[in-house]
């Protein structure tokens, strides 16, 4: 079956609203294709030029401003972040072990997400960027003056680097520190040094800088027990952990991300990073404390045995959040890559099973050709 209606036939079984899809092959070929509605309510189209709010997949691309300052000499992945910021960051737990870069990159820094403080700050019923600024947020989160401070609840009780745990969190403070080290906003550094250098020009992490309208509305497809079948459509929104997954791109532009890590963090032979921080991204960091977690992307993402009875380990990413989702997959060796973004999470086995294995399993062989 053709690779378009193998994705229309995977979409409308799965109910998503709109769907953006691309792979990429080993000899740099590229390919991508958009898919039914980014407004379900005017039947507004997706292209290849909607942006799509990825969530977590947007970590790997934080990551890389890390990566960029240690190449750069500006930082080390093994440095306590408390060099770089103008407070204290303390596991209280665990007060005498540093907490650094390489852990907050890798989940093992012990910032744990407390969902009754993050929860309530996206800005779902109003809609619009988050008007508190990331540096006022990730202080009062992590310092004991802070108003969001619980050390119960924000930190886990074991040691930095010696325990894995997902941390949105994490990121957030990655990002602060990517301000304080370049004196310049998040924004404008992502920009700057790397959307600008790899021609991400699509790519934008404020719904106020967005030029355009063409962005995919999130959606909730109702659940089986609902009698309204009609999806849910939700305003644009925001958070002010924003590093952490407010990434609005297209699966061109993400591509563009993707290639770099697989060419050995060259832009057109011309290279960018060294080849050895690059391979962080697919490097194994502690191997005791997680057997899978690299920079950003696990070889078990999916944590699900059974899922790798049908798909490769590979490093890997997903994103979700309230009417957006993600998938990456990218293998090293083979240098292909493939990226699915829909704007209404699947929210059945059948759903889930479309949008994890079957439609990135497919674009990987589309992609090895």
């Amino acid at each position: 079956m053709p690779l378009d209606q193998y994705i229309i036939d995977k979409k409308n079984q799965a109910g998503i609203i709109g769907i953006q899809a691309g792979y990429v092959g080993p000899d740099g070929n590229e390919w991508h294709g958009s898919y039914g509605f980014r407004n379900y309510k005017t039947g507004e189209a997706v292209n290849d030029s909607t942006l799509f709010m990825i969530a977590s997949s947007a970590k790997p691309v934080t990551a890389l401003a890390i990566l960029k300052l240690h190449d750069e000499g500006k930082l080390n992945l093994d440095d306590d972040i408390n060099r770089y910021i103008p407070f204290s960051v303390v596991n209280p737990h665990s007060p005498s072990n540093s907490i650094t870069f390489r852990m907050l990159l890798s989940h093992t820094s012990t910032i744990q997400d407390n969902w009754e403080v993050l929860d309530p700050l996206y800005t779902i019923e109003e809609g619009g960027d988050s008007p508190l600024a990331l540096s006022d947020f990730v202080q009062d989160y992590l310092t004991i003056s802070g108003g969001y401070y619980n050390p119960k609840k924000n930190f886990y009780k074991e040691t930095p680097g010696q325990y894995w745990s997902y941390s949105n969190m994490g990121y957030a403070l990655l990002g602060y520190a990517v301000e304080e080290i370049s004196g310049l906003s998040f924004s404008e550094y992502m920009n700057q040094e790397i959307f600008e250098p790899l021609e991400m020009m699509n790519s934008y992490w404020f719904l106020s800088n967005i030029p355009h309208q063409n962005i995919a509305r999130p959606h909730q497809l109702p659940d089986e027990e609902d009698k309204d079948i009609t999806p849910k459509m939700l305003p644009h929104y925001g958070y002010p952990n924003f590093p952490d997954g407010q990434l609005r791109t297209t699966t061109k532009d993400y591509l563009k991300f993707i290639k770099l890590i697989v060419d050995g963090g060259r832009i057109n032979e011309n290279q960018f990073i060294s080849e050895v921080l690059i391979k962080q991204y697919h490097t194994i960091q502690y191997p005791s404390v997680h057997q899978y977690q690299a920079i950003s992307f696990n070889y078990n993402e999916f944590e699900d045995w059974m899922y790798y009875l049908f798909m490769r380990r590979l490093p890997s990413h997903t994103g979700g959040d309230p009417g957006v989702a993600s998938v990456v997959s990218f293998d090293p060796e083979q240098k292909t890559a493939a990226v699915v973004f829909v704007n209404s999470p699947p929210n059945t086995f059948i759903g889930g099973k479309t949008f994890y294995l079957d439609l990135p399993k497919r674009l990987l062989n589309e992609a090895a050709k």
